[in-house]
């Protein structure tokens, strides 16, 4: 060991064992990091990427929310899905969606012998154009649409890139609710 010219080589100790640890652990730490950025996994040769966002627009964002309050003002609020296209599609394709609803009215047999409520399926169909890098389409509500659990898929040329369950609610009732119970919570 040499010690620098600022520095006493008496006061100079080598590592101890713990030391030699840390520093050793440090570097592999840092090795680890350096191997894992340089080796991504690589995406699936020449598909496309595509990204999918199911929500509310506002602001010309999507608020991706897991629970959507009922609402049949599209001036207030407008919910669907908008899929990024990266590099933009040099052909148009397809794009499908299926909107699941809760089940309603009553329950019947399925092909397994279980009772369950018929679900409606809404199906829906456009194109993403050549070209074009965003695909957005809005799910308005009907005023019959039920509440409950629904469920989304979209599907680009046999492709599916979204599906998820969401909830959607009654806003005024929920606040209702709200309200009841802090109301008998300050009443204790």
């Amino acid at each position: 060991m040499t010690a620098t010219p600022f520095e006493d080589p008496a006061e100079r100790r080598p590592p101890t064992s713990p030391e030699r640890a840390r520093s050793r652990l440090a570097a592999a730490g840092g090795l680890a990091l350096a191997l894992l950025a340089a080796c991504t996994a690589p995406s699936k040769a020449g598909e496309p990427e595509i990204r999918a966002e199911f929500g509310i627009f506002y602001g010309g964002q999507v608020q991706e929310r897991d629970q959507i309050p009922f609402s049949l003002d599209a001036a207030r609020q407008r919910q669907g899905f908008r899929l990024t296209h990266t590099p933009p599609p040099a052909r148009a394709l397809e794009v499908r969606w299926e909107l699941g609803k809760p089940g309603q009215g009553r329950r019947t047999p399925d092909s397994q012998g279980r009772r369950a409520r018929p679900r409606p399926v809404q199906l829906g169909r456009a194109h993403f154009r050549a070209g074009e890098a965003v695909f957005e389409q809005a799910l308005p509500f009907a005023p019959d649409d039920p509440l409950g659990l629904w469920n989304i898929r979209v599907l680009v040329a046999e492709r599916v890139v979204l599906e998820r369950p969401f909830v959607v609610y009654d806003a005024v009732e929920r606040e209702r609710r709200r309200q009841a119970v802090a109301d008998s919570d300050a009443g204790m």
